[in-house]
């Protein structure tokens, strides 16, 4: 009786142990609103859309055990030659991606996502504006003044033999599977591991994606200190995509900085910082250079429990960047 007793008391500790843990678990998740998350943007450049690059998260957003939806809508418009008059890569073009993301929790601190972008480039009506704009300000066209206001071309033709040629039509994009584990953290702290993997779903000889699987390992932590929250990203990625003539591809890796302020219980104001390494040696500067992103942005939610966000998204580096971007993005779950 005396072992009983003791075996009785070490399961009964046992049983308060993981209730303990899965409770702290619902607490540091449960009550977190999506508006201290960061904005759901990331690289429109086509040429590294190719390749995985992460949409930045948040270690406190909730691990929900019912099926969360994410549906953001992304405008983009991009003009880059990489050297006149013999280019051999151009981007011309306005690009529309409707970008539904799919999120359960398998347990209080797994969750998995899957994101299938769906890409639609054309030709735009916003040439003459831009150009309008960068007039007003002295800022540089970047060769859109050399070519037709509202014409599309995507291609790649490397002096070595590498190519790709795009069509302006709905093309998929690639489809990413990625998960999402908490290791430590409390209500206003929280560190969690991410792992993605990138499916070859976009169309390699238009080059929308790499024809091959990208590998990703990260993590995000995240702090929540009354009004003010931040999120810092870091990702290693390994593409295995074989190299092309000219181009040879490498891992790289990407990262991610979030500040933001909570204005009222329902309105978040956000920064955001995104940048990193290129896959690409091409000895092609379009292709080579490291991206670099900042983006400014609203989170809120409704009374019905959805959450709502706005961003717009500018390039740094002028390069390997989409020249400016607008997204737009709607959160909701199943009860």
């Amino acid at each position: 009786m005396k072992y009983l007793g003791r075996l009785l008391c070490v399961l009964v500790l046992s049983s308060l142990i993981v209730q303990a843990h899965v409770t702290q678990a619902n607490e540091i998740h449960a009550n977190r609103v999506d508006i201290i998350s960061p904005l759901a943007v990331r690289n429109f450049d086509p040429a590294m859309m190719r390749f995985f690059d992460p949409t930045p998260d948040s270690a406190l957003r909730p691990y929900r055990p019912n099926l969360s939806f994410e549906v953001n809508q992304h405008y983009s418009t991009i003009n880059l030659v990489d050297r006149l008059p013999n280019q051999q890569l151009l981007i011309d073009m306005e690009l529309y991606i409707f970008d539904p993301v799919v999120r359960y929790a398998l347990m209080p601190n797994l969750e998995l996502s899957l994101r299938t972008p769906i890409l639609l480039p054309s030709s735009g009506v916003f040439d003459a504006a831009i150009q309008t704009f960068h007039g007003w300000f002295n800022m540089p066209n970047g060769g859109r003044e050399l070519r037709p206001n509202n014409s599309y071309t995507y291609a790649l033709n490397h002096a070595n033999g590498a190519q790709w040629q795009s069509k302006n039509r709905w093309q998929m994009g690639n489809v990413e599977l990625s998960g999402r584990y908490h290791l430590l953290g409390n209500k206003a702290w929280a560190l969690a591991g991410l792992a993605a993997l990138k499916l070859p779903t976009a169309s390699r000889s238009q080059g929308w994606g790499s024809g091959a699987v990208d590998l990703a390992l990260g993590f995000v932590s995240s702090l929540h200190q009354g009004a003010y929250f931040a999120h810092v990203e870091g990702w290693l990625i390994q593409p295995l995509a074989n190299d092309e003539a000219g181009v040879h591809y490498r891992s790289y890796a990407r990262g991610s900085l979030t500040a933001g302020y909570k204005l009222w219980d329902r309105i978040a104001v956000i920064v955001q910082a995104q940048g990193g390494h290129s896959p690409y040696q091409s000895q092609i500067a379009a292709l080579d250079h490291p991206p670099f992103l900042i983006s400014f942005g609203l989170r809120g939610s409704t009374v019905l429990g959805w959450a709502w966000s706005l961003g717009i998204v500018e390039n740094i580096s002028q390069k390997t960047t989409q020249d400016i971007s607008i997204t737009a993005g709607l959160n909701w779950q199943m009860e």
